[in-house]
């Protein structure tokens, strides 16, 4: 697939919304002709928009929320909502987000990129599986967005490098062909203060009163920026300079750079879209504030924080790698908010800019994904699996008949799902939508006497369909088969 093939508006402005449920306001997009919209969802609460969106020229990008999800594999309710949303006009879907902060895995769960077993290895496989359903329904998936934080178990260098050493070295061809149809890679850059206009020289900065967002010399290049290289140089997204000993992608592109380096490096990848899903100049400023984190660089005002703001997306249009396909600022209560007060971000310049300047358009070349055969897989990362295991399909479904009560298996059968995290069916129709190039196994919990016709059911739903019986006369039965087969590390019996 070539860059130059995907569906989006070409305008690289965008917005994240509030939160989950919030009605949209559609006049506050074509209002700062905006170009992209993340929609964080609960579940179908905006496939009503996705046409006056799109009408619009804004793009919607589509993560459907839930808490703490870690690595879990894709559930039911998920699974059905992506139809859906393709069915409306959307394209662009997220799953895992900011999978390296604490906050986002289970209480039980801490994520460590040298966990291989309990973090990594689920991340990617259950990602894969998501990300071949997504192509299947039409959609295009993205590569998790990482928190670009630094240090400790969080630091997003090593989680890049991890996260695609695994994929070369377990996945090889099934990421190759995800990236040649429809792959795109999310990234969160908050980019603070690591950006410039120039004053006669590239390295010389212009103050804040001074910058200007409709002229040029801007450079959002970080750390490739002139000011940063005779600071530190050969400082890099990924390698180590004086100043950086493990990279630093804190920029704009920069882990956009990071990901496509690994891309290249290591699948023989040449180019997929980046869109920046978060982020932006942070933390918005006060009136009569000036923000100055990195003291490199000039820092920003109320004012000067606008004029960078129209800035960055004509310089990701015109300057930016041609990957680099936009941003959606978090967050739209920042820019908007309801409040009257003197600091509030109602009044931010920002959005009175954005108005103002007419929003840029990026032309997009005929840029391949990949590039030839590639360099072929690494060593594969043996990892120890379950024992007795019939069969490794590629999704594993658990169907609850009417006589057992759903809320029952989630108290008397928890360790079952959170070892083996099944996704829980509660009807079986979306097995008939699955792609037939899925093989998937059914643990299906009945009585005896419905054991054959849901059998029958089940495997008249498609030809690569193993079903894992467990058939019982109380519910107390079923929960000590499931307890026992924890015990012993067996998925299916």
């Amino acid at each position: 697939m070539r860059l130059d093939q995907y569906q989006w508006s070409h305008n690289p402005r965008g917005i994240h919304n509030t939160r989950a449920f919030l009605k949209l306001n559609h006049e506050r997009y074509v209002q700062t002709r905006m170009g992209w919209i993340k929609l964080v969802c609960g579940g179908d609460d905006y496939v009503k928009d996705i046409p006056l969106l799109n009408g619009n020229g804004v793009t919607p990008i589509i993560r459907i929320y839930k808490a703490k999800f870690g690595a879990s594999q894709v559930t039911a309710d998920q699974l059905s909502l992506i139809p859906l949303y393709i069915g409306a006009g959307a394209r662009w879907f997220e799953f895992y987000n900011e999978p390296n902060l604490r906050l986002e895995w289970p209480d039980t769960i801490q994520p460590d990129y040298n966990n291989l077993n309990d973090v990594i290895a689920p991340l990617m496989e259950h990602w894969l599986q998501w990300a071949e359903l997504v192509i299947n329904f039409g959609g295009y998936p993205a590569f998790p967005a990482l928190s670009e934080t630094v240090g400790n178990y969080e630091d997003v260098t090593s989680w890049i490098t991890v996260l695609m050493n695994y994929l070369a070295q377990n996945a090889y061809d099934r990421f190759r062909t995800i990236a040649n149809n429809g792959l795109w890679c999310a990234t969160h850059p908050y980019f603070y203060n690591h950006f410039y206009q120039e004053a006669g020289k590239a390295n010389r900065a212009r103050q804040p009163s001074e910058q200007n967002g409709t002229e040029g010399g801007w450079h959002f290049e970080y750390p490739y920026d002139p000011i940063t290289q005779a600071d530190d140089p050969g400082r890099s997204v990924l390698g180590a300079s004086p100043g950086a000993p493990s990279g630093d992608p804190i920029g704009l592109i920069g882990m956009g750079m990071a990901f496509m380096q690994k891309f290249q490096e290591l699948f023989g990848g040449i180019a997929i879209p980046v869109v920046g899903t978060e982020g932006g100049i942070t933390p918005v400023p006060k009136r009569n504030s000036l923000n100055q984190i990195d003291t490199r660089f000039p820092g920003y005002d109320w004012n000067s924080h606008a004029e960078a703001t129209v800035a960055c997306f004509n310089w990701i249009a015109n300057q930016a790698p041609p990957w680099m396909f936009g941003l959606t600022l978090w967050k739209e209560d920042d820019y908007w908010a309801d409040d009257t007060s003197t600091d509030s971000p109602e009044r931010l310049v920002a959005v009175r800019r954005l108005a103002e300047v007419p929003p840029p358009y990026k032309n997009v070349g005929p840029v391949e994904a990949l590039g030839g055969p590639g360099p072929g897989p690494l060593t594969k990362v043996l990892i120890p699996g379950p024992a007795a295991i019939h069969g490794a399909p590629d999704l594993h479904f658990l169907f609850i008949a009417s006589e057992f009560d759903p809320a029952w298996f989630f108290d008397a059968a928890s360790e079952y799902w959170e070892r083996f995290r099944p996704t829980v069916l509660a009807s079986l129709d979306l097995i008939g939508e699955l792609p037939n190039t899925k093989s998937l196994a059914v643990t299906l919990l009945t009585r005896p006497a419905q054991s054959a016709s849901l059998t029958n059911a089940i495997k008249a739903r498609g030809a690569n369909i193993y079903v894992d019986l467990i058939t019982a006369d109380s519910a107390e039965t079923v929960g000590n088969a499931l307890r026992a087969r924890v015990s012993s590390n067996r998925r299916f019996g």
